[in-house]
C-alpha cells in the first residue's frame, strides 16, 4: 500500500517491520510543513529512503540538524576535509571493506546517536545493500518471562570491535590507536531493555558488533543468551533490505534500528557520506 501526503508526496512500505522509500521529495528543500509528515514516517517506519537526492555536503549537514544536534567528528572513520562532520565511507581499488557485523551505532559511548543519514556517491552496479532490523520487534517478540528477566539486566558495550580493524592505526611505538582512544570512551554499562525517548516502545538494545557481555553473568551464561538473541534478530521477518544507487539516502532511527552492511562486492569503487545527530537518550 502506498500512502500519499501533500499531493506530490508518497510513502511506500517496503517489509512488513520496518522501512519505506518516500517519493515526490527533494531534501534540499524541505519547508516545515513536508519536514514534519517526514518525521512522522522516520518514527514510523524506522528507516526511510529516498532515491535521486543531490545533496552537496553543506545540504546534508543542514538536513542532519533538522533532527537535532550534529555529532562531532568520528574518533576512527575518515571524514571531509573541510566538513569534519560528513564521515566518508569508502571502498576503492586494493582497500576492500573490513568484516562485517550487525550493529548500533556508537553504543560504546555514554549517548548513542538519535538517527544517521547516509548519501550515497558511487556504489558498484551490483551488491553492496545494507539490512535494517527492528529491534523493538525482536524484543516484541520474546516470550513475556524473557521479556520481564531482560528488563532487569544490564549489558557492557565498548570499543573492542574495532581493535585490528581498517581503522586501527599502530604507531611507530607500536601504540594501537583503538587502545589509545579507549581511554576516552571506557566500557559503558546500559540496560538490555531501552524505552524509546519519542514512540514509548521497548527495544532491545543490544548488537553484536558492540555490546561485550551481560552484567553479572559468568563469560559463557553472557554469550549464550546473546548469542540466542542475536540469533532471533537476524530472523528475516525483522528486517528490511535497500540497494543502493548513486544519490540514494538512508535515514534510520538508531535508537530502535540496528544494520548490517553486505560486503560482497570485493574492492569495487563504493562511496557514502554519513551524518549523524546526537542522541536523547542513555
Amino acid at each position: 500500500m502506498t500512502d500519499s501526503i501533500d499531493n506530490k508526496l508518497t510513502i511506500t512500505p517496503l517489509a512488513g517491520s520496518l522501512g519505506a522509500l518516500i517519493e515526490g521529495i527533494n531534501l534540499a528543500e524541505l519547508n516545515n510543513t513536508i519536514f514534519d509528515q517526514l518525521y512522522l514516517a522516520f518514527l514510523r517506519y524506522k528507516v526511510i529512503f529516498f532515491r535521486d537526492q543531490k545533496l552537496s555536503p553543506e545540504a546534508h549537514l543542514a538536513l542532519g540538524k533538522r533532527f537535532g544536534e550534529l555529532e562531532p567528528a568520528h574518533p576512527f572513520f575518515p571524514h571531509l576535509a573541510e566538513f569534519d562532520q560528513v564521515v566518508i565511507i569508502e571502498t576503492s581499488r586494493g582497500n576492500p571493506p573490513g568484516e562485517s557485523f550487525w550493529h548500533t551505532d556508537m553504543t560504546w559511548q555514554k549517548i548513542p546517536p538519535k538517527c544517521s543519514i547516509l548519501h550515497a556517491q558511487h556504489v558498484p552496479p551490483k551488491g553492496g545493500d545494507t539490512i535494517w532490523c527492528n529491534m523493538a520487534a525482536v524484543f516484541a517478540s520474546l516470550a513475556k518471562e524473557d521479556q520481564t528477566t531482560l528488563r532487569s539486566m544490564q549489558a557492557i558495550h565498548g570499543l573492542h570491535a574495532f581493535a585490528g580493524s581498517r581503522y586501527d592505526d599502530i604507531d611507530e611505538a607500536g601504540n594501537s590507536r583503538v587502545a589509545q582512544k579507549s581511554q576516552a570512551y571506557p566500557p559503558i554499562i546500559r540496560p538490555i531493555v531501552t524505552r524509546h525517548s519519542e514512540t514509548n516502545e521497548e527495544v532491545l538494545f543490544i548488537n553484536e558488533q558492540f555490546t561485550r557481555s551481560i552484567a553479572g553473568l559468568s563469560d559463557a551464561q553472557s554469550q549464550a543468551l546473546l548469542e540466542r538473541l542475536f540469533a532471533i534478530a537476524r530472523q528475516p521477518e525483522f528486517h528490511v533490505r535497500f540497494q543502493w544507487q548513486a544519490d540514494s539516502v538512508a535515514i534510520w532511527d538508531n535508537r530502535v534500528t540496528q544494520h548490517f552492511a553486505v560486503t560482497d562486492y570485493d574492492d569495487q569503487p563504493r562511496k557514502l557520506h554519513r551524518v549523524t545527530v546526537q542522541g536523547d537518550y542513555e
